[in-house]
């Protein structure tokens, strides 16, 4: 007769490994900011322009990095919705980004972008600087992003703008300015 083995106790189940808070599971992203827009005296500040505006995003992670500085690409759509507080007048278009997040540090995630936007706008009636109603705003901005839960995230930017109407109307003057963003975004799972 043989003697029967003891059986081996089970095995304990290991809890899940926890996901960094701004790791992705899927390719898209939603978010929306609001910004602070002034005109600044690079060349000259004529009108003192002071922007509000509402940017409703939707953005495509294109990569992700696993080594480096760098860890994710995106193409960010974002809506330009705004009004010119001084001197008056209204903004409604779209911008193209190409946004870089960088390494980040435990919650926080730092990222540039760069992009232009087409937009609409009336704020030619009231400022010299621009012309027409169609304007182009190249601009770049540094942020952070701080996810204070999983794939949710408050943002802080900086951008640095331009707008002009890129010579489709005489005088072609345009002005540039400095903008504070805050928002929210949310990594689709």
């Amino acid at each position: 007769m043989r003697a029967q083995q003891p059986e081996a106790p089970p095995a304990k189940a290991q809890p899940p490994t926890e996901q960094p808070r701004w790791t992705n599971r899927g390719h898209w992203n939603f978010g929306f900011q609001v910004g602070y827009g002034v005109e600044n005296a690079i060349p000259r500040n004529l009108s003192h322009v002071n922007m509000l505006i509402f940017q409703p995003q939707l953005g495509l992670i294109v990569k992700n990095f696993q080594s480096g500085p760098l860890r994710r690409f995106e193409l960010v759509n974002e809506g330009v919705i705004g009004n010119a507080v001084h001197p008056g007048g209204h903004m409604l278009g779209t911008t193209l980004f190409f946004r870089f997040d960088f390494k980040p540090r435990k919650n926080v995630m730092p990222f540039f972008d760069a992009g232009a936007s087409a937009m609409h706008t009336t704020l030619a009636t009231r400022a010299p600087e621009v012309s027409g109603t169609t304007q182009f705003m190249p601009q770049g901005g540094l942020g952070i992003q701080y996810f204070f839960r999983p794939q949710r995230a408050f943002v802080v930017e900086y951008r640095y703008f331009h707008m002009s109407n890129a010579g489709l109307q005489q005088p072609n003057e345009g002005f540039n300015g400095s903008m504070i963003t805050l928002g929210f975004r949310w990594l689709r799972r």
